[in-house]
């Protein structure tokens, strides 16, 4: 078994590795891996950026250049095609942004893309059609959101593997046919966009994979090279022709019912593994009372605090929260000072914006002032949290102060000892420093 690597790092024995303008026929391969990337270096050095952020070249004055490039391609794409229809081979392919391509000057000029070694194809799945690589979009769209992953197919343990790693485009059809139609979707998104495919070709496949930035080249041959084996010695397509549902064989109707209530049962835990994430996440979130990652990160901290005691919470503006906390409204500022205590800025935010309610709304509002200082330090060993002006100045306007480390230890005991509305009725009525104790 041949393997050839085109601009993909990729490490271990039983590969090849070799350029584009350099290689054996590609059709005396098994498989070709190859990574589009590649294939704008062809032309960087030689092309010019124009005023509309085109590359081009001029024929004639570009020392043959193109002429070699369309002639290159030309090859290496018929090369590919017979390594597919007739070799029954694999043509695996790294999924990236669809950016930078070359404009060969002429009347009309023709366009080079990443892509335009991918064979010329026209595939019909009634009532579809997918011209290729014309027909196909490589949509710049980076995330780690990989949503699902196919459950039963050699590639999954390299596509879960590397997961986390997210990908840099997503695969759709320029007149919006199904890709489904004319292959395996293996991942999808969030947002259903096809992330990986297996598309069927003559005897061979065409398999895109996400780009996988940063994918260790060792390990990604190590997970690679047994499902590329796998592919090879199938002896059809996964995907056949209609009349071959028709020949069935023993104990095949048993297992794919089995099959289908693993996926039924995979497909659950999936979900609640994904909402115990979630909760969890949230659950951790609190823990920025205590360390926060800035302001708005002790303003998130905060309004998480407030949920889980059973107030309603809204954002008020850059630097505040307005509260519901039983019949009270609550207006609470955060505030934050990574050396010495908090001083009086934060303070006299929050009751200048008292005051405005009360003057201009109407409205009867009780502060809060949630203070953090020195957060880099254990919470049991930080100095004072605010300045004596702070602390006068609450208690004479009637405003609540308290700090990230007394609200959480209030939280800890309100949610294991089902107290919150104690906690919640002593924000809102406490006037000047916090002194419940729990």
């Amino acid at each position: 078994m041949r393997i050839i690597s085109i601009g993909w790092e990729l490490e271990g024995p039983e590969l090849e590795r070799a350029e584009l303008f350099s290689a054996e026929s590609l059709a005396s391969y098994d498989a070709v891996l190859w990574d589009p990337e590649a294939v704008p270096q062809l032309w960087r050095g030689h092309a010019q950026l124009e005023g509309e952020g085109i590359w081009r070249i001029y024929p004639g004055r570009d020392l043959g250049l193109s002429r070699a490039l369309e002639r290159l391609l030309s090859l290496r794409r018929d090369e590919l095609s017979d390594l597919l229809q007739r070799g029954g081979g694999l043509l695996v392919v790294r999924v990236r942004p669809e950016e930078e391509e070359l404009e060969i000057a002429g009347n009309p000029p023709r366009r080079i893309t990443p892509y335009s070694l991918l064979p010329h194809l026209s595939l019909v799945a009634d009532p579809h059609h997918l011209a290729l690589p014309q027909g196909l979009r490589f949509v710049p769209r980076r995330g780690r959101d990989i949503a699902w992953v196919e459950a039963a197919h050699p590639l999954t343990p390299y596509l879960e593997s590397f997961r986390p790693l997210g990908y840099q485009a997503v695969l759709a059809s320029s007149l919006g046919a199904p890709l489904s139609a004319f292959g395996r979707v293996l991942v999808t998104n969030r947002v259903g966009d096809a992330v990986a495919w297996d598309l069927p070709v003559g005897t061979g496949r065409i398999l895109f994979l996400p780009a996988f930035p940063g994918a260790d080249p060792r390990r990604a041959w190590e997970l690679l090279l047994p499902a590329l084996v796998e592919l090879l010695e199938s002896p059809l397509p996964e995907e056949g022709p209609d009349w071959l549902s028709h020949y069935s064989l023993p104990e095949e109707e048993e297992l794919s019912a089995k099959l289908s209530q693993l996926e039924d049962e995979r497909r659950r835990l999936e979900e609640e593994a994904l909402g115990i994430k979630q909760r969890l996440e949230k659950v951790s979130g609190l823990r920025g009372l205590l360390y926060p990652r800035g302001l708005a990160g002790l303003r998130a901290a905060v309004k998480l605090a407030l949920e889980r005691l059973d107030c309603s919470v809204a954002p008020h503006g850059e630097r505040f929260l307005a509260a519901q906390a039983g019949k009270r409204e609550l207006l609470i500022r955060p505030a934050l000072s990574l050396s010495g205590p908090v001083g009086p800025e934060p303070y006299r935010e929050l009751l200048l914006e008292l005051d405005r309610l009360a003057t201009e709304e109407g409205r009867e509002v009780h502060g809060v002032l949630v203070a953090v200082a020195e957060p880099r330090l254990d919470p049991r060993r930080r100095g004072l949290q605010w300045t004596e002006a702070v602390r006068r100045g609450c208690r004479e306007h009637g405003i609540t102060l308290i700090s990230g480390y007394q609200l959480f230890q209030a939280l800890q005991v309100a949610l294991a000892e089902d107290r919150a509305g104690e906690v919640r009725e002593a924000l809102a009525e406490t006037e000047g420093e916090w002194r419940l104790k729990l």
